[in-house]
C-alpha cells in the first residue's frame, strides 16, 4: 500500500491572476495563511482591505505569500 501524501507535500494548483486578486474575508484569509485573525490584524494590517462597516478581507495572493506556498505571480 502506498503512503498517503501529507498536505504540505501535495502540489498546489496554479492560480490565475484573477483568483489571486480575489478578496477573501478575514476568516478565510486566516485559514489560507495559517495565521490567526488577530495576528493578521496586528502584523499585516497593510494588506487588509475594508469591505464594509464591519467586514474586512485580504487578497488571496497576499494570504498565500505569507505562508510561502503562493505562486510567484
Amino acid at each position: 500500500m502506498s503512503k498517503p501524501t501529507k498536505t504540505s507535500e501535495q502540489k498546489l494548483p496554479e492560480l490565475t491572476p484573477l483568483e489571486l486578486n480575489r478578496i477573501a474575508r478575514l476568516s478565510e484569509a486566516s485559514r489560507l495563511s495559517g495565521l490567526s485573525e488577530d495576528s493578521l490584524r496586528r502584523n499585516h494590517s497593510d494588506k487588509i482591505i475594508r469591505l464594509g462597516p464591519r467586514a474586512i478581507g485580504m487578497r488571496v495572493g497576499h494570504c498565500l505569500q505569507l505562508t510561502g506556498k503562493g505562486a510567484s505571480a
